[in-house]
């Protein structure tokens, strides 16, 4: 392999060992190139040149002047005066910005890279004749090692590693080569940085911990993860006395935790502790991010707990991987408790571990009480940045009122922030959710006043907004503006947002234009798009249309899903439908689809609602059977369901049930009961059930009040009390 490796870099040196074609351009040092072919000069255009660049050499080499240098083009100077003048003329230029002006040297060699146009015999000619003119004030691998920045920059990586190996020749320092590796690892030139490692490893200058680092930060960081590369770099490194360092572990965790193998990256680095290899915060904040990207924040914990005992204290980082990780699993308290740990131990929480508690808040509905905190902070001196203001903002636009939405606005504003198309469009969405369709108009036309270009997201909910006040010719011609003016095209889920807008408020007759819109700009309606509309007629009681699109759903060769037949089997139910419900149940189970706990709780109560109580009893098992419990409302359709037939041992078992499972029994669930008792003429189990549900803290319904003659003036305690004192 070394062998092959080192093949191939002098097979590329032979091959680059002719007279240039390509020519670099010198963008990065401002300096005028002519084409690639040079052209036959004329000798008054020469004239011509000559007396142009005279006076900006004239002026460089008295003043030092870097305008005046940049100018000068060392190809147009060999045109003009030929290779052997024009060298010593850069030369002097160089030594004149040398030794501190870095970036002006290397610009004025990169002259030279331009002429050469690449790493071959011609460039490797010429950068011994310019050290030669410097007199000693460069060596020649100070030269090449100006040389192999300027290829990299340009991301020649070949020619940049042609150049090393030439500047080998004269002899390299570990510096070098070490930042050559780097920069083609960063480049994800995972060749070439190979072919360089095997190279430094057989003829030296051998790689140090830091050039197995770069490597191995290669193969964890890289597009592609190449762990097993990684580990056998390890091992090497322990077989060549190369002692790894709390980075290369490190580096090596995070791929271990990138690729979803967080277990044995805490299994490794567990081991590291106990062989007393080096390890600090970074190992472990790999690891703790890995199992919080996993959901398993108690794993997180544990390895936090692992770091202090192992004498390192957590970092900011730390505590906000944990933080941000709880408020992900809406442990907001647990969350907000690691922040109290962290001032404690004298660490200032910063704005990603604050970002995260706001996110938490909001996402579960408690903006108030993040907005408390925001300002709490804000009067403390805490100062906020964007992404805390858009948190905070998105928050207050999904459930506050429209007074403080403005006022937050006003203050992102005031601070010098910048509203970005997320804001723009949180903003739009909470006029629109408080129908001011005008007003949200205007806050998009301020948008692109302001030079924010608006997204389809931002069109969407616009367009949703204008069919819900039944414009729906505004929204077509909306939607077709935005296409023609921005290029904003409208796209499925525009479409699916739209047309479930129209579902619920029951404007399904509207369904259709936009649907055959959509069909008309060449998109295919998909099974979550069917399932909408099927849901949105069976809500409309239009049982015929339903079915009409469940019957083209499968024309078309679309498979319907669980929310399809769920709702298809909820209308069939209620429209009492006994032969279209066996047939669907049946084309249901030909799909071998996998039920759900709404699926089947539909299915139950359907069967209940039917008194078919064998059925119903055998989807109940099925449910068990399937892992998915039952809840209230499933019981209560069952005890319903059987008190319908008079089958009250069925009930009474179903209750039984609810209490062994710490089920609470609603008051439908007692009134189905209580009837049912009522139905057998067994008055005692009814009064019975009564005093039960008096006793839960549970209050009769106004169904319930009628069937039992409370109310008119009479004392329901008394009415309890009387019913006992009955029974006994």
């Amino acid at each position: 392999m070394r062998r092959a490796v080192q093949g191939f870099l002098r097979r590329a040196l032979a091959i680059r060992s002719y007279p240039p074609v390509l020519r670099l351009s010198s963008q990065a040092c401002c300096l005028n190139s002519s084409d690639n072919e040079e052209p036959i000069r004329s000798s008054a255009y020469v004239d011509y040149r000559s007396q142009c660049l005279l006076p900006s050499i004239t002026l460089a080499v008295r003043t030092s002047n870097w305008d005046a240098a940049r100018n000068i083009s060392f190809r147009e100077s060999v045109t003009l005066y030929g290779l052997s003048q024009s060298i010593g003329l850069f030369a002097l230029l160089v030594q004149l910005f040398l030794p501190r002006r870095i970036r002006e040297i290397r610009c004025l060699i990169q002259s030279i890279v331009d002429y050469c146009g690449n790493a071959g015999q011609e460039l490797f000619e010429l950068a011994p004749m310019l050290v030669s003119k410097l007199g000693g004030s460069m060596t020649l691998l100070q030269v090449y090692a100006a040389v192999i920045r300027i290829f990299v920059e340009l991301s020649m990586f070949e020619d940049a590693l042609l150049t090393y190996i030439e500047a080998k020749k004269v002899g390299v320092e570990l510096r070098l080569g070490n930042f050559l590796l780097k920069c083609l690892a960063q480049g994800n030139q995972i060749m070439y940085a190979r072919s360089l490692f095997a190279d430094m490893k057989s003829s030296g200058p051998s790689p140090n911990v830091y050039s197995y680092s770069v490597l191995m930060s290669m193969y964890t960081h890289g597009e592609r993860l190449c762990l097993e590369e990684a580990f056998e770099l390890l091992r090497e490194m322990e077989m060549n006395g190369v002692r790894p360092n709390a980075a290369t572990y490190g580096t090596y965790l995070y791929g271990l935790c990138r690729s979803r193998q967080v277990t044995s990256a805490w299994d490794f680095l567990q081991d590291l502790c106990q062989r007393g290899c080096p390890c600090n915060t970074y190992c472990f904040n790999a690891v703790i991010h890995g199992f919080c990207s996993e959901g398993q924040v108690h794993k997180a914990v544990e390895v936090f707990n692992g770091m202090k005992k192992c004498g390192l204290l957590p970092d900011a980082h730390s505590y906000s991987i944990l933080v941000d990780g709880f408020c992900k699993q809406g442990e907001l308290l647990k969350g907000y408790d690691m922040l109290d740990e962290m001032a404690r131990n004298g660490i200032s929480p910063n704005h990603v571990s604050y970002s995260s508690i706001l996110h938490g808040l909001c996402k579960t509905g408690n903006v108030k009480l993040a907005l408390g905190i925001f300002k709490r902070l804000k009067d403390q001196g805490f100062k906020h940045d964007q992404i805390m203001y858009s948190i905070l903002f998105n928050g207050c636009c999904q459930h506050l009122d429209l007074d403080i939405i403005n006022g937050l606005w006003e203050d992102m504003i005031h601070h010098d922030f910048v509203p970005d198309v997320y804001d723009y469009t949180n903003l739009i969405y909470a006029l629109c959710r408080h129908r001011y369709l005008i007003e949200a108009l205007e806050a998009f036309e301020l948008m692109l006043e302001n030079g924010v270009t608006p997204n389809i997201v931002t069109c969407t909910i616009l367009a949703d907004s204008f069919s819900k006040e039944g414009l729906i010719g505004e929204a077509f011609l909306f939607l077709n503006k935005v296409h023609q003016s921005l290029g904003i095209a409208p796209n499925l889920f525009t479409y699916k947002v739209i047309i479930k807008g129209l579902c619920e408020i029951n404007k399904s007759d509207n369904v259709w234009e936009f649907f055959a819109d959509m069909i008309k700009r060449g998109y295919v309606p998909d099974a979550v798009l069917y399932s909408i509309i099927i849901d949105g007629f069976v809500k409309a009681l239009e049982l015929q249309e339903a079915f009409r699109l469940y019957h083209k759903m499968l024309d078309e060769g679309i498979k319907p899903t669980i929310f399809t037949y769920t709702s298809l089997l909820n209308g069939l139910c209620h429209d009492d439908g006994l032969p279209g419900f066996r047939k669907l149940m049946r084309d249901m189970i030909g799909e071998e689809l996998i039920l759900d706990k709404i699926l089947c709780t539909s299915i139950i109560a359907c069967y209940c609602r039917r008194s078919n109580m064998k059925a119903a009893m055998e989807m109940y098992r099925k449910m068990e059977s399937s892992g998915l419990s039952p809840d209230a409302f499933v019981y209560t359709c069952l005890i319903s369901g059987f008190s319908k037939v008079r089958a009250m041992d069925g009930a009474l078992l179903m209750m039984e049930e609810m209490e062994k499972r710490n089920i609470k029994p609603t008051v439908v669930t007692y009134t189905a009961l209580i009837v049912g008792y009522l139905k057998t003429e067994d008055e005692k189990q009814a009064i019975k059930t009564c005093i039960n549900m008096h006793q839960a803290g549970i209050v009769p319904d106004g169904k319930l009040s009628c069937i039992l003659g409370l109310g008119n003036g009479r004392d329901d305690s008394d009415y309890y009390s009387q019913k006992a004192k009955d029974i006994t």
